[in-house]
């Protein structure tokens, strides 16, 4: 006995349907790839860098202001939150601790998107318009964080700009450009601004002067 037979125009659509499938497939995919590879390198490597004590937390909770609030990764690195307590930050990259976070508020309410943004302590002092410490989004960058503080003065010299951790000083000579991990900024980071030496900052008067004592040595000479 001979069992029905499926039809070959069906067998042919079934075939261009799934191969159809494919292509998008394949170019769904390619489109992922290549928005993934047009994030610049340094806010990739922000998205996995850890959270680390004396950082602050920027929470904000729709429609929930006495939820939301500034908090500070203690020495331990945890955050406590209001309503869900402690979270271990330091042992999540940034990305998976904001997800944590949600995740936990989502146990205790419903549509209310949480915005988690961790902000760096750094210190910009030296040849800038405002020296001051500032908390700064773990994707700026040194540039974004000396124009932060008014940008570099009339005495500054944009050449000589150092990141100092520790006991350690980290010069940065291309800091407008840089965006290598050397120029990645951790809380506690001071960057300091150099100033022009002397003969940059008195170069016309030094020359005035060199003019004044040639002229009154050629005098002499003559006579």
């Amino acid at each position: 006995m001979i069992g029905p037979t499926i039809p070959t125009r069906l067998i042919e659509s079934v075939f261009i349907v799934a191969i159809v499938a494919s292509l998008f497939a394949g170019r769904a995919d390619a489109q992922i790839q290549q928005s993934a590879d047009s994030i610049p390198a340094f806010v990739r490597r922000a998205a996995v860098e850890h959270p680390e004590p004396g950082d602050r937390v920027w929470l904000h909770v729709w429609r929930e202001p006495k939820l939301s609030d500034t908090v500070t990764v203690d020495e331990r690195g945890r955050v406590l939150f209001p309503k869900i307590g402690l979270v271990d930050a330091s042992a999540l990259p940034i990305a998976d601790f904001r997800d944590t976070v949600r995740a936990r508020f989502a146990e205790y309410l419903r549509d209310a998107p949480v915005d988690v943004v961790v902000l760096r302590r750094v210190a910009v002092n030296g040849a800038v318009m405002k020296p001051d410490v500032y908390y700064v989004d773990v994707s700026m960058t040194l540039r974004d964080v000396i124009a932060r503080a008014g940008g570099v003065t009339e005495n500054g010299n944009p050449k000589n700009v150092a990141i100092v951790r520790g006991a350690s000083r980290i010069p940065v000579h291309d800091w407008q450009n840089d965006r290598s991990p050397a120029s990645d900024l951790r809380s506690g980071d001071q960057v300091v601004v150099g100033r022009k030496n002397w003969l940059e900052l008195n170069a016309l008067g030094a020359v005035s002067v060199a003019a004044v004592v040639a002229s009154i040595v050629i005098s002499l000479v003559r006579r």
